[in-house]
């Protein structure tokens, strides 16, 4: 009797021991995955843009979250030659239009861009519309891969430099944001880099941004042709790097005659 009690009492604490480890495992991991909400989607299938004419390319999206996200993100990729001939919507489920592109990049070809869009006004469930129309003639081309991700990300670590910092031309400006006090760990995989930088032929920049230990990822390489400035937001997986620390952003003019200036741009980690 006494060995078959000592075996209970064992067994006993075993089970309590390892729920209460449970438990607080449980409690400690939740703040870290409850932010998150999974919502995405892709549409691989190439769709002709008819010259002169419109294409609807369709998401649909089920399971989500009540509302989108502020932050979410947009990727787009369309094979066109003379991009400036394109303006491309996104078309909420109930029928809300968001412009990403009105006609910007002059007779530079294709369209690569992520873009963020707030979207915290929309249900995410339903029919999301890559609406491209041409409104150019002679120039063709085709969606070849869209993605929308509307899920709420985990809280990040933002910090500005609205300082104008002149561009020489041709030369290299680089504008510094200190980060500090940020959560623990390395940053997002879908960090943010908004980017306004005033300049007459974007096609002469190089915009590269660059981390505390020096790892650079670029942003724009001579793109947009004879297009003015720079608007864009741009989404980067920055998962190998910590967020603490002083990022740059680098711009290079890499070409003579046009000039400009740093505006301000805004990293969020």
């Amino acid at each position: 009797m006494g060995t078959a009690t000592t075996s209970a009492r064992r067994w006993f604490g075993a089970a309590l021991s390892a729920a209460l480890t449970a438990a607080v495992l449980t409690v400690g991991g939740a703040p870290a995955t409850a932010a998150v909400t999974p919502c995405t989607g892709t549409n691989n299938t190439d769709t002709a843009i008819p010259d002169l004419g419109s294409v609807d390319d369709p998401i649909a999206l089920s399971g989500c979250a009540s509302t989108a996200s502020a932050a979410s993100t947009v990727e787009v990729h369309i094979v066109h030659t003379y991009r400036g001939d394109l303006v491309v919507t996104l078309v909420a489920p109930d029928g809300s239009a968001y412009v990403l592109a009105n006609r910007q990049g002059g007779s530079a070809d294709n369209i690569d861009q992520t873009f963020t869009v707030n979207l915290s006004a929309e249900n995410p469930n339903g029919t999301w519309k890559l609406r491209v129309q041409d409104a150019a003639a002679s120039d063709t081309g085709y969606v070849n891969t869209w993605r929308i991700d509307a899920a709420f990300a985990p809280p990040g670590c933002a910090g500005t430099n609205a300082t104008d910092f002149a561009i020489p031309d041709p030369g290299t400006v680089e504008s510094a944001v200190t980060l500090a006090g940020c959560p623990a760990g390395t940053a997002s995989n879908v960090s943010t880099v908004e980017v306004h930088v005033v300049h007459t032929y974007r096609g002469d920049l190089v915009v590269t941004l660059v981390a505390p230990d020096g790892s650079t990822y670029v942003l724009a390489n001579r793109q947009g042709g004879s297009a003015d400035n720079i608007d864009q937001t741009f989404t980067l997986n920055l998962s190998s790097e910590t967020r603490n620390g002083t990022w740059k952003l680098r711009v290079q003019d890499a070409a003579a005659s046009d000039t400009g200036y740093v505006n301000t741009w805004t990293i969020t980690t």
